[in-house]
């Protein structure tokens, strides 16, 4: 009888220090609705063949995450897909950020604010970010998938997954 094996290298955000602390908010949720922070953690799962000794170097790994991370770091998050926000620029450094059917609205410094072509700034939606600018610079050529989850406190986050092939699933 043969067996497929999986093999994967994975990284803990938090013990790794795959961290960043940002603000956002979820147009007209009850509670999210408010600007408000997390520190948030990436964590990785790579899976695929090994290519001599790795399926990929941690450090290597670890870079992209970290590069991933640090322009999100000590920003304002917003989601430039959001049909519920108006974004402006209203003079050489400030954006203006007219928010839902509340009208509420903000006023930041444009060097503080990352706009993200996500439609929400949701644990979710920013997974998937994530998990896009990191499948972009990972060489797929013995890579069957990626895992992301983004942790935005211990013990609450969202995961997603790209799947570079045909593959088993349920790991």
């Amino acid at each position: 009888m043969t067996m497929d094996r999986l093999t994967w290298i994975e990284l803990d955000g938090w013990q790794a220090k795959l961290r960043f602390s940002a603000c956002h908010f979820i147009p007209d949720h009850p509670k999210c609705g408010c600007l408000h922070g997390h520190t948030y953690a990436m964590s990785v799962r790579v899976i695929g063949e090994q290519s001599g000794d790795f399926i990929m170097d941690f450090e290597e790994l670890k870079r992209y995450v970290a590069e991933i991370c640090e322009p999100l770091d000590h920003r304002i998050l917003l989601a430039s897909l959001d049909s519920d926000l108006q974004i402006k620029k209203i003079d050489k450094e400030h954006l203006s950020v007219v928010v839902g059917k509340h009208a509420k609205r903000y006023v930041f410094p444009e060097e503080d604010v990352v706009l993200l072509p996500i439609h929400s700034a949701s644990a979710e939606d920013l997974c998937s970010y994530l998990l896009d600018q990191l499948s972009g610079k990972l060489d797929a050529d013995h890579i069957r998938e990626i895992y992301v989850r983004l942790d935005e406190g211990l013990g609450q986050g969202a995961g997603c997954a790209s799947y570079f092939r045909s593959t088993p699933r349920g790991i």
